[in-house]
């Protein structure tokens, strides 16, 4: 019972760190998103953040508590800065803030579509919790990644099937900071890590997806709440009811603890959803700084985006183009950008894949 609560209480604070993040980089760029976009702009500039850390202190073959006693002084500086930003600007907006806020309140069809929404999104988290029977190779192994670097205070220094030190350090998992994220806070907590990833992470999976679903439709519904509800609210039905192994929904609902369902349900709707606006309008910079954000982070978070995120960006460029029939050296510039961290974390692991880069043990 002890663990569970504190489960809930990480879950919580985790989602007010993200919200209280995004917040302040919305009013750093200039940014008006809906309230669960700016949640999901935090989750990517925490683990955009969390990288640079981890994968000095993972190349260097630190021990995991000096991760989580750095990452702990980080953050706190992060969150004061942000803390200050946000008193700022509400210092600056004043009684017309307030007022305006007021003025936004839904009316009472809206409210009551917004608490099924709720409603629903409850009953999804609790299919994602009770209904989790994924247990195979990978779950063993990643799991046992985190497990093992708990109880050797080490991070990728030994094999998550077979426990034995390494030889060298395996790139394809080192190069992402993901599953380091849940080991430093495991060991800090006590909680099995085991129980964090899946349940607190798998928890996390499904609510960043429905937020990310929602500030889609907002956008594409002009900012109508009711039909942004009615939309997200079927997909969840849909989601749940609709038990098919070969459906992107087994990825949120069966394996959501895993970094892969997080690329498949968070990472990859988030950039089509900017890529969506700056289709509608390329030429506004604020939003390409959005979506260099969330590159930067998508190998962070999965290292399953390290080519699909490119593409995408690469396919909208060209479809933008031969559809306005011309060439936009602009966006080209900008597109090039947000393909950098990418392109550069895909020529380190190639490097190691060849054999060029090898970080011995």
């Amino acid at each position: 019972m002890m663990q569970l609560l504190i489960c809930i209480g990480i879950l919580v604070l985790s989602i007010a760190v993200y919200y209280m993040l995004g917040r302040a980089f919305c009013i750093w760029c200039g940014l008006h998103p809906v309230w669960p976009e700016t949640a999901c702009v935090g989750f990517f500039l925490y683990f955009a953040c969390f990288q640079v850390v981890a994968e000095g202190m993972v190349f260097t073959k630190q021990k995991l508590h000096v991760l989580g006693n750095t990452w702990l002084a980080v953050l706190a500086a992060l969150l004061a800065a942000a803390a200050a930003i946000i008193y700022n600007k509400r210092k600056e907006g004043g009684s017309a803030s307030v007022a305006a806020v007021r003025g936004s309140r839904p009316s009472k069809a809206v409210s009551m579509l917004l608490a099924l929404l709720v409603v629903a999104i409850v009953c999804e988290c609790a299919s994602a919790v009770l209904f989790q029977r994924n247990i195979g190779w990978d779950f063993a192994y990643y799991i046992g990644n985190m497990t093992t670097s708990v109880e050797t205070d080490t991070m990728y220094l030994y094999d998550g099937s077979s426990g034995l030190l390494r030889d060298t350090i395996e790139l394809r998992y080192a190069l992402s900071s993901f599953y380091m994220n849940t080991a430093w806070i495991s060991q800090k907590t006590g909680v099995s890590a085991l129980v964090l990833q899946k349940y607190v992470v798998g928890v996390l999976c499904v609510l960043l997806t429905n937020a990310v679903a929602y500030s889609f439709a907002m956008e594409v519904f002009g900012r109508d709440r009711r039909k942004a509800a009615v939309l997200v609210t079927s997909t969840i039905v849909l989601t749940v009811f609709w038990d098919v192994y070969d459906t992107s929904a087994q990825f949120l609902l069966l394996r959501n603890y895993e970094a892969k369902a997080f690329c498949a349900n968070v990472v990859l709707p988030m950039v089509v959803y900017l890529l969506y606006r700056i289709w509608k309008n390329g030429s506004d910079r604020r939003i390409w700084i959005e979506l260099f954000l969330v590159s930067a982070a998508s190998v962070p978070v999965s290292m399953s985006s390290v080519v699909i995120v490119p593409a995408l960006t690469v396919l909208m460029l060209l479809a933008h183009m031969l559809v306005e029939r011309q060439w936009d050296a602009v966006m080209i510039r900008r597109a090039i950008c947000c393909l950098l961290p990418n392109i550069c974390y895909l020529a380190v692991y190639v490097c190691s894949v060849k054999g060029l880069l090898v970080v011995e043990v």
